[in-house]
């Protein structure tokens, strides 16, 4: 079975994801006096590699905005109804912050929530206009996407092999090789720009070993 991306399971992971955690939370008892709906956009990403010995990590940070519309009565007086949103405001900041430090997928729960309110107003909700705010929260999210083996030291990488008859790229010593890879333990000098001489047997190569050194 395929395994989800690790952004999908940090945002719409049915059971973990931020998403559906919001989606239910806004369904429980402590949001019944709340009319709300809500998006999200990805204002910004920062990818970072971390390296070390062993693996290179990916490490990605998203600058993700939550849009949230929430609807009033427009009986209740202005000072009222703002504080109406801003007690919605906390409460999800809460949760926010309690799914954050609950999810596994972080590397770190989120420290900071910025927030922006808007005036009082007609908003759209469920296909219409009702009288509400909207509220937009602003967070990071910062998680490994993924890890590689490093490239090889240039040492460890596999070296070419040349044909005989070919040009030598540097001067130096070559090891025979045979067709299957294996060395013949023979070496030979060869100088850069030279051919390299014919060989034993048909199909083999030769490998640098150890190319020389001039001085300065």
């Amino acid at each position: 079975m395929t395994q989800m991306p690790i952004v999908r399971q940090i945002l719409s992971d049915p059971d973990a994801g931020l998403l559906p955690y919001l989606s239910q939370q806004l369904q429980t008892h402590r949001f019944s006096h709340f009319k709300a709906q809500f998006g999200f956009h990805v204002d910004e990403y920062c990818t970072q590699v971390i390296s070390n010995d062993d693996l290179v990590e990916i490490q990605t940070t998203l600058l993700l905005t939550l849009n949230f519309s929430i609807v009033v009565d427009n009986q209740t007086p202005s000072d009222e109804v703002t504080l109406h949103a801003l007690e919605f405001q906390e409460l999800l900041d809460a949760q926010i912050i309690l799914w954050s430090q609950e999810n596994s997928q972080l590397l770190e729960p989120i420290s900071e929530i910025k927030g922006t309110l808007s005036q009082l107003s007609e908003i759209p909700y469920h296909g219409g206009y009702l009288p509400g705010f909207e509220i937009r929260s602003q967070l990071r999210l910062t998680y490994s996407a993924g890890a590689v083996q490093p490239l090889q030291a240039d040492d460890e990488r596999p070296k070419a092999l040349y044909s005989p008859g070919s040009r030598t790229p540097v001067s130096g010593q070559y090891e025979l090789i045979n067709p299957d890879g294996e060395s013949t333990g023979l070496e030979v000098t060869s100088t850069e720009g030279h051919p390299f001489p014919p060989t034993r047997e048909r199909d083999q190569s030769y490998k640098l070993v150890d190319a020389t050194k001039h001085k300065a």
